[in-house]
């Protein structure tokens, strides 16, 4: 299929914006005043960059795009469930995270409070015309999961927050593809001159922008030994720029350029995947970690085992001697991605990173997984990749599913490690007891 639908997508919903205004009026008319957006990667992404972007919305709107018990309380406790509109995004209509926080939510709410976007004729789709969701809104067929932020996926959720659509869109519409081409050629060629890794710094204001484009430039880059490293927020790189590091600053800080922003990094990816010989437009080793968390699930029996046999992966101070110059840390945390726990996660980035000279990542588990999952494994074998797991203080049930939001995390933890380790990756896998272990990880 052509996937280059994504080129035209503010166009085509410029001319669906009336529509998607009066779907998000309908809804605060009906007295639903908070959005939860449940999805991942590409479905949830753009929505919070929006919403964490917008100074003063019309309505609240959170993301979930976590499995950990935790961080599913958390967005439940945000809001009167009974107040609360549901957006499940899906494009392939079967990841089973977001159907997980539907099954959830279907409990605690009425059919008419939900609304999928999905491609047509997935089995999302089956699902909410059988359960009366109040809107199916369709997802671009010929549109990838991480290109689509200005199709619906991105633009209903900014119609619920009462953002200027027409006007965000009206300005991508007028972007220019040459010169964000020549940005994507620029990048490539610093690429290939060995400064495969990109620091990341937005403005403050639009500054979660930098998730997205990690998003984009990882999974679209990180193929066939090759890729780009995207780097997001590292305390220590930050502010003393390694020799493989391109840092990237030029990027407006107005959110209403949001729009042109996301079309202008989509033409230079594209540019930059092309330079670099790769397919900007699959993600061929995602599949094996989602296959073997279901082998994990079923070795469990389904409500998986709390202490699973350990596998064979490095201690910290092993992985910290395998560091080799040009390497790169990332921190996968199976923690419930709250400020606190992001805060304690940053100090011990900031003390791996100088321990060892080099960029380090964060990433939560298993929102990674749709994210730089596929650059971890599919790209450089440059990573040393520290999985950080817990146990849950509190454990919750997925409903019509036979198992727990904590099993299914565990899971997917461990099938990603046996990825990771398929492929010859350096890896350790701490696990704590309680969060207030984390600061013992710092070196």
């Amino acid at each position: 299929m052509n996937r280059l639908g994504w080129i035209r997508t503010a166009e085509h919903s410029l001319e669906e914006w009336n529509n998607l205004a009066a779907l998000a009026a309908e809804v605060r008319a009906s007295g639903l005043e908070r959005t939860l957006v449940c999805g991942m990667g590409g479905s949830s992404l753009a929505p919070h960059v929006l919403a964490a972007s917008t100074a003063r919305p019309r309505a609240p709107l959170h993301v979930l795009d976590s499995t950990d018990p935790a961080a599913v309380l958390a967005a439940e406790r945000a809001g009167d469930p009974a107040r609360t509109l549901f957006v499940i995004a899906s494009k392939s209509g079967t990841t089973v995270e977001t159907l997980a926080f539907y099954r959830y939510f279907a409990t605690r709410a009425r059919p008419d409070q939900f609304v999928a976007i999905t491609d047509p004729g997935t089995p999302l789709e089956t699902l909410a015309r059988e359960r009366g969701f109040r809107a199916v809104v369709a997802h671009p067929a010929d549109v990838g999961g991480r290109y689509a932020a200005l199709t619906a996926v991105g633009m209903l959720p900014a119609a619920l927050l009462g953002i200027d659509g027409r006007t965000l869109l009206e300005r991508a519409c007028a972007l220019e593809p040459a010169p964000a081409k020549a940005f994507g050629a620029q990048l490539a060629q610093g690429v290939t001159a060995g400064r495969d890794k990109l620091a990341l710094h937005p403005p403050a204001a639009v500054a979660t922008v930098a998730h997205w484009i990690e998003q984009l430039i990882a999974e679209s880059t990180g193929k066939d030994g090759r890729g780009v490293v995207p780097v997001v927020d590292d305390p220590v790189s930050g502010t003393r720029p390694l020799p493989d590091t391109q840092v990237v600053t030029d990027i407006s800080g107005d959110p209403l350029d949001l729009g042109a922003e996301f079309l202008r990094w989509e033409y230079a990816t594209w540019e930059m995947c092309e330079r670099l010989g790769v397919n900007a437009f699959d993600q061929p080793d995602v599949d094996d970690a989602k296959r073997l968390a279901s082998e994990e699930l079923e070795r469990a029996g389904s409500v998986g085992a709390q202490h699973a046999a350990p596998l064979p992966t490095l201690t910290p101070a092993q992985l910290r001697q395998q560091a080799r110059p040009g390497d790169y840390l990332a921190i996968l945390a199976y923690l419930p991605p709250l400020p606190d726990v992001t805060a304690a996660l940053q100090d011990v980035r900031a003390s791996w990173g100088r321990a060892l000279d080099c960029v380090t990542t964060l990433g939560f588990g298993p929102r990674y997984l749709h994210s730089t999952g596929q650059l971890h494994k599919g790209g450089p074998n440059t990573g040393l990749f520290l999985v950080i797991t817990t146990d849950d203080a509190k454990d919750l049930p997925i409903p019509e599913q036979g198992l727990t939001f904590g099993a299914l995390k565990r899971a997917q933890a461990r099938g990603d490690i046996r990825a990771l380790l398929a492929r010859g990756r350096r890896v350790a896998h701490v696990h704590l007891r309680s969060l207030a272990d984390l600061r013992s990880l710092r070196v």
